[in-house]
């Protein structure tokens, strides 16, 4: 540990011992309180300004933190409470805006933890969260994470607490598909992160589902999205697809932090970036600013989910688990139809099968599972055994033509024949597809009439779990190790300079640039540094010549890959008769995107030109 580090310890406990003791009479003097005060109560003229204020506010905070973590819950909340008074009587002077803002910040944390240390006292055995895993990750703690442990039981607890009850209906559910597929069942806790347990999430990337996957990624890993059905949505088969994407990152990474960041990022801008700056540390890598907020949000859900009751979380009512039965049927299914046979409504089907996007199911391979409500498959079975038979329904859809759609691009949208697709609505040389023109899809998977699918036991396509494997080799192996300890963030602020943060933390300003690779000793106001402190900041000449080792074993040839997925082709060669239009709807991106992957200002191109698909 630094000198500097060393004090910043010692200042710490001082000023809890300080915080938490007795107040002494004196001789002539009243005693005050004998509770843990933060600011002494004195005549209105002598009142402590705001500066003041946000000093004291700030003590408290890290004084209430520290009682709250020994267990002294009364003892934080009478903390908090003090510092939010003060906080509140400050609002009421004559102050500029910057420093009710930092106030009123400053409040928002104090009030959140004062709330989550009473929670803790009325009920402090319970435990909220689901079975604990059974095999462990275990979180690492740093500046970053504990950033994140505050704002999920402080300013964000009421989303956290939204996330929370969502995750009782779906948590069993994901643990039993992870530790089936042979990972952590502790990985279950990276969906409050990506989707907050909603199944119908959808990024400004366009990434859906609780796991969040791209079209592209989550039709490598066996997912179906077309037209009728998003498998993205579903609980079961997005889980599954997820183990699978995060076993092929662990294999290439060895480390759960840096596979994490590649499941955030894409294992190519990862790779990346150890390979240019050197290290395989998740925690000194220079990532994109989501990435690196990713990882230590991760491991703040991981640590509470570990000990809930610390974090006051116990008085959430958590949704019921998600329970059905599985019915497997021939061909396409209408849920209509079997909502009748079911006795349920229509809605229930909608909700325990959230990838059918419209009124029906299609077959894959000729069979179409579903999940029906609990103890309603031997009533769907008797019935069709009693000789029910009701028409498979017609997946037919209305298309109007685009600008720059072709009819092949169409047929390949909706996965039917482009020959037939013309044949059903009368295109020919005579009439040619236009803009604007209403087209009739019909899909031939409609064909047929309701029936039990004669399946053998133990085959896969019974289960509503079922995604067909797709394994991929590892484009790399590496056998990384991060550690978080020691390692933290400085945002520059106004006025700041690289000597200024280099005094503050106890380091000099070469280690912040070799840390941050940075060229000169200027550095601008909102800019994020890597700093490390203690043992972290010296490493010893093995650990460096071992780190060092590991970057040099990956190979060149993961920089062929994209770094948002792992897509089949990223650059494609224009055919004659190609459109713009009919590359996009077959690669599954946006014309918007396409464009701006390549820098086109219009539709226009010609055969033979290269284009860039985005992943």
């Amino acid at each position: 540990m630094t000198v500097r580090a060393l004090i910043r310890a010692v200042l710490l406990a001082a000023t809890i011992a300080i915080l938490a003791a007795p107040a002494v009479a004196q001789p002539g003097a009243a005693v005050i309180s004998t509770a843990p005060a933060v600011v002494a109560a004195a005549p209105a003229d002598t009142a402590p300004g705001p500066a003041a204020v946000i000093g004291s506010a700030r003590a408290a905070y890290q004084a209430a933190w520290a009682q709250r973590q020994a267990g002294e819950a009364a003892s934080a909340v009478e903390t908090a409470q003090r510092a939010v008074l003060d906080i509140e009587t400050a609002l009421m002077s004559d102050i500029d805006a910057g420093t009710r803002r930092e106030l009123i910040e400053i409040r928002v944390k104090l009030t959140g933890l004062r709330d989550a240390a009473r929670r803790s006292l009325d009920r402090p055995d319970s435990d909220v969260l689901n079975t604990p895993a059974i095999e462990d990750i275990e979180p690492q703690l740093n500046a970053e994470v504990y950033r994140y442990i505050e704002y999920f039981t402080g300013g964000g607890r009421s989303t956290f607490e939204r996330w929370l009850r969502r995750s009782g209906r779906y948590t069993d559910l994901f643990r039993q598909v992870l530790q089936r597929e042979g990972l952590p069942p502790d990985l279950v806790n990276l969906v409050f992160v990506e989707s907050g347990f909603s199944l119908h999430a959808r990024s400004v990337s366009n990434a859906v589902g609780p796991w969040q996957f791209l079209r592209s990624t989550g039709r490598l890993f066996g997912l179906t999205v077309n037209q009728w059905v998003d498998e993205r949505k579903d609980p079961e088969k997005s889980t599954v697809a997820a183990a699978r994407y995060l076993k092929h990152l662990y294999a290439i990474f060895g480390d759960w932090p840096l596979a994490l960041a590649s499941y955030n990022a894409g294992e190519g801008t990862v790779l990346r970036a150890i390979k240019r700056q050197g290290t395989t540390n998740y925690w000194d890598l220079r990532l994109p600013r989501q990435t690196e907020d990713y990882v230590p949000q991760f491991m703040a859900v991981l640590a509470i989910s570990k000990s809930p009751e610390k974090y006051g979380f116990d008085e959430i009512e958590l949704e019921d688990p998600m329970t059905f039965d599985e019915v497997a049927l021939k061909g396409t299914v209408d849920l209509r139809a079997i909502a009748r046979l079911a006795g349920c409504t229509y809605d229930e089907l909608r909700l325990l099968n959230p990838s059918v996007l419209r009124h029906a199911a299609p077959a894959r391979d000729g069979v179409t599972v579903l999940r029906v409500p609990k103890g309603k498959a031997g009533t769907i079975l008797a019935a069709l055994d009693g000789g029910i038979a009701m028409p498979a329904v017609d997946l037919s859809v209305k298309h109007r033509v685009r600008r720059g759609e072709t009819l092949q691009g169409i047929a390949n949208q909706y996965h039917v024949s482009a020959k037939k697709l013309a044949a059903d609505n009368g295109i020919s040389r005579s009439k040619p597809l236009r803009r604007g023109m209403v087209l009739n899809v019909r899909s031939t998977m409609g064909a047929g009439t309701l029936a039990v699918a004669e399946i053998e036991p133990g085959d896969p396509r019974i289960s509503t779990a079922y995604v067909p494997p797709r394994p991929r080799a590892p484009i790399a192996s590496i056998n990384a190790d991060s550690e978080a300890e020691g390692r933290f963030r400085h945002t520059v602020r106004r006025g700041e300079t690289l000597a200024s943060i280099a005094a503050k933390y106890g380091v000099t300003v070469a280690d912040i640039k070799k840390w941050n690779r940075l060229t000169t000793s200027s550095v601008r106001r909102g800019t994020r540094l890597k700093l490390r402190e203690g043992d972290a900041a010296d490493l010893s000449p093995e650990d460096i010549a071992a780190d060092s080792a590991r970057v040099a074993s990956i190979k060149p040839s993961f920089a062929r890959k994209s770094g948002s997925s792992i897509p089949a082709r990223t650059v494609v060669t224009v055919r004659p008769g190609q459109t713009l239009g009919g590359i996009a709807a077959a690669h599954g991106v946006s014309l918007s995107r396409l464009k701006a992957a390549n820098h086109l200002r219009s539709n226009t191109i010609r055969a033979g030109q290269r284009l860039r698909i985005p992943a």
